[in-house]
């Protein structure tokens, strides 16, 4: 019967260890009822004395989805919900909540916010899965400007970033943030990026649309040294992001001038998922996902899934959930993904266009393989 080939597709994604390839690490330190707010938005702090971040889409899904896990009733006031996880503490709410993502591994952004935290060693003692790290261009470019200054930048910023990338599994930049993609795609000259050091000041994060790109292109051969893939930022992000900047096709003509053995995968996305779909379906060194908006969009993910692969090939898809913070991301972002793609593919098998088994490959590539083969995370 059709119905018992969809459940047994259902039941198969339920089962599979999935591989978060871009997230970062948990905290913890007792968080307040405004620090936890402040988690489930873009917005941060500021947002929590305009709304209670709690009343969205997010919230719902926590009071929903990750009620149980801590043994409280679904849909229970966030204040009970609050009260039950101070009691129970971080440690326990991180292990229940991680565990029941069902996770192989984690790639872990330790650029953004590092000392509030986990490490991914930290994270590595939370549950049984392996840990890697993702290492943030513009983070490492500013750890070299404080300890060498303008003069000897240039050469210990490359060799700086090749030996931390040798430690890792991929890069990351997010000159979205700073520049957007918009960004004239040719290398800059050396002349250019002495003369952009000359006008950056000690303390002062990298800004500078030269310096970008010059760290970018410098992250570019790092990668193709290594073999390892290069994560960009793009879409769906904080207020320190001007949106319409970060549509990933404004990156076309950079993509067209990089080596094409240099793979790229696209975090996020959202509003633009159709935008990287298309790239990924364009260009063969060219990934994605729609990692965050499981969360953040938990109740119209289903949606943004689907989509997502209208034009994408299955191979150039990956699964994350960009959770910062608070460990129910995981477990929502798992949740969410695990529910949309079940029941996308069961409609596809309703419809006649994929079998069972067709149904399974597709889930395993998106939700590890193509993780496992990207970042070459070899057992």
């Amino acid at each position: 019967m059709p119905t018992s080939r969809h459940s047994e597709t259902a039941s198969a994604i339920a089962d599979l260890e999935l591989v978060d390839h871009h997230c970062h690490g948990v905290s913890s330190a007792p968080l307040s009822h405004e620090d936890f707010a402040s988690l489930l938005t873009e917005g941060g702090r500021e947002m929590c004395s305009a709304i209670d971040p709690v009343a969205s889409p997010l919230g719902l899904a926590i009071r929903s989805l990750c009620a149980p896990l801590l043994d409280v009733d679904p849909h229970t006031p966030i204040t009970e919900y609050l009260r039950r996880r101070s009691l129970l503490g971080e440690p326990a709410v991180a292990r229940r909540m991680l565990a029941g993502a069902g996770l192989s591994d984690l790639l872990i952004d330790t650029g953004h916010l590092s000392g509030e935290v986990l490490t991914p060693d930290g994270m590595k003692k939370v549950g049984d899965f392996e840990t890697h790290e993702i290492v943030r261009v513009e983070a490492v470019a500013e750890e070299v400007f404080a300890s060498v200054g303008g003069e000897g930048f240039i050469d210990e910023f490359a060799r700086r970033l090749a030996s931390r990338a040798g430690c890792a599994v991929g890069l990351k930049s997010i000159i979205a943030y700073r520049a957007g993609l918009d960004i004239d795609p040719d290398r800059p000259s050396v002349a250019a990026v002495s003369a952009a050091l000359a006008g950056w000041s000690p303390g002062r994060r990298l800004e500078d649309v030269v310096l970008l790109r010059h760290c970018l292109w410098v992250a570019v051969e790092v990668a193709e040294d290594l073999g390892i893939p290069l994560q960009l930022h793009s879409g769906f992000g904080d207020r320190d992001l001007e949106l319409w900047r970060a549509d990933p096709t404004r990156f076309t003509p950079w993509l067209r001038r990089i080596p094409s053995s240099v793979n790229i995968c696209l975090l996020h996305c959202w509003p633009y998922h159709r935008q990287a779909a298309y790239l990924a379906a364009t260009y063969p060194n060219v990934y994605f996902d729609t990692g965050e908006v499981n969360t953040h969009a938990a109740l119209g993910y289903d949606r943004i899934l689907a989509e997502a692969l209208e034009v994408a090939p299955f191979e150039k898809v990956l699964y994350s959930s960009d959770a910062f913070g608070l460990p129910e991301l995981y477990y929502i972002g798992s949740m969410r993904f695990r529910s949309a793609l079940s029941s996308l593919l069961e409609d596809w098998q309703r419809r006649g266009f994929c079998s069972p088994s067709d149904a399974a490959e597709i889930a395993t590539a998106i939700g590890r393989s193509n993780a496992e083969k990207l970042y070459r995370l070899g057992r």
